[in-house]
């Protein structure tokens, strides 16, 4: 296993290209089937939003480095704290955003 960054030294290429690809080819099914949208247009979202999500969970691991913080809250012990659950929402959401507005 390859490691990604070492911000984040357990996450791995493979699995971040694996997960990827999971995400667009199960995405693109699903609007394949679901007919509500041209499938590659659910595709191409799953796409954005796993390359910006990857990259806010690098962002929030970063700045926890820097901060000399291991987890961000107790809530979850084990689990890196509160802004770990939603740190891929941090740049996925405005990335999906910004591209829905170009494809409309």
């Amino acid at each position: 296993k390859t490691p990604l960054s070492a911000i984040s030294p357990k996450k791995t290429w493979e699995g971040t290209l694996g997960g990827i690809i999971l995400a667009v080819v199960l995405m693109y099914v699903l609007g394949y089937f679901t007919q509500s949208a041209a499938a590659w247009v659910w595709g191409l979202i799953a796409l954005v939003a796993a390359v910006a999500g990857t990259f806010g969970d690098l962002l929030e691991s970063k700045l926890k480095r820097l901060a000399n913080v291991k987890d961000s809250g107790s809530f979850m012990p084990g689990h890196g704290g509160f802004l770990d659950r939603f740190d891929s929402l941090l740049l996925a959401t405005p990335f999906v955003w910004l591209l829905l507005k170009l494809i409309n």
